[in-house]
């Protein structure tokens, strides 16, 4: 068990605050808390935010290895020296707090530690990816043990029962944070839009893109068409049917990429097109005659190549892709792009 307070690091075989004397516990120096990063921690009552970026500084170059992925690639210097400014604005949390993000949609199980503000008066918590450190280092950080299981599947399947956002957790137990698992899920939260600089150049942006709802909104607040936001929202999201279905690829077409802007609106047509296939390969009930999208997906990547300003090369077509394609994904993705892709002689749609 690593103990980690204002004055010192300790390490023993229990929690400090089991033992009736601290004489024979052993005290770690700064710079050698790197090598216990799968022991448990706790922290001491008072231990602030930048405390432990004290202990980040005395490690930096062995953190900035070990919590590369953790920091989305980006180093921790600039943090470094965020958190040195003086406290520029007034948080309405009153302290920080390590917690499990915990949550189930359809089968899919995710656990991950995670880091938020909490309000006590107010019984919330607040998201800290937007937050200058400057803001957060002198606020005490506690560990929340708790596993609370949000079940997303309840909504669809109980929509009339779920009244209120309690109605779908389930508390699952305590579960010990590792000191690997408390400074993940630390740098998870600050490096969510990049560095100090990406940060609020992404706030800006989303800034920008708030004002603009307000401004449809407004355009819409005379109109019987819509009675809330939420409202407002289906209707939007009506007329992007597929996009949203599939959200994770409505993001493909890459503004930068394109070398004639006036092509945009075309690439997003052909998106729109590739998608209603995958739709179409989606609902079938039987894999037969599949192989038949195959050329029209083709057709597709081809068109939106020269629309990008490209040459026309089908070692960058991501066929892995499409809805029920058994074609080896790591493999392909391994020595993407490749005029060799590998293919399943069974796929449905690919065959050989």
């Amino acid at each position: 068990m690593i103990t980690i307070t204002n004055k010192n690091i300790y390490r023993s075989e229990f929690s400090l605050s089991s033992l009736y004397s601290l004489e024979k516990v052993e005290i770690l120096p700064i710079d050698e808390i790197i090598n216990f990063l799968a022991d448990s921690v706790e922290l001491g009552e008072s231990v602030t935010f930048k405390r432990l970026f004290e202990i980040v500084s005395a490690n930096l170059i062995k953190f900035n290895e070990v919590f590369y992925s953790s920091l989305g690639g980006y180093p921790l210097e600039p943090y470094l020296q965020e958190i040195e400014n003086n406290p520029s604005e007034i948080s309405e949390f009153d302290y920080l707090e390590i917690h499990w993000f915990c949550d189930k949609y359809d089968d899919e199980l995710n656990i991950s530690p995670s880091l938020h503000g909490v309000s006590l008066k107010e019984e919330i918590t607040y998201a800290l990816d937007f937050t200058s450190l400057n803001n957060l280092k002198n606020f005490v950080v506690k560990i929340n043990e708790s596993v609370n299981l949000y079940d997303y599947k309840m909504i669809k399947e109980d929509k009339d029962e779920v009244k209120d956002i309690k109605d779908i957790i389930i508390n699952l137990g305590n579960k010990a944070f590792t000191l690997f698992e408390l400074f993940d899920g630390i740098f998870s939260e600050i490096s969510f839009h990049g560095g100090p600089q990406d940060k609020k150049e992404r706030e800006l942006e989303i800034m920008g893109s708030m004002d603009e709802v307000k401004e449809n909104l407004e355009d819409y607040k005379d109109s019987d068409q819509f009675t809330t936001f939420d409202d407002m929202m289906e209707k939007f999201d009506s007329k992007d049917k597929y996009l949203v279905k599939y959200e994770e690829l409505r993001d493909r077409v890459e503004k930068k990429r394109i070398s004639n802007k006036k092509n945009l609106p075309k690439l997003k047509s052909c998106l729109l097109e590739k998608l209603k296939i995958y739709d179409l390969i989606e609902k079938s009930e039987t894999d037969d005659n599949l192989q038949q999208y195959y050329k029209k997906l083709t057709d597709i990547e081809y068109n939106m190549q020269i629309l990008y300003g490209e040459d026309e090369d089908i070692s960058f077509h991501r066929f892995w892709e499409t809805p029920k394609c058994t074609c080896p994904k790591i493999d392909n993705l391994e020595i993407y792009p490749s005029e060799t892709p590998y293919f399943d002689e069974n796929c449905p749609i690919h065959k050989k």
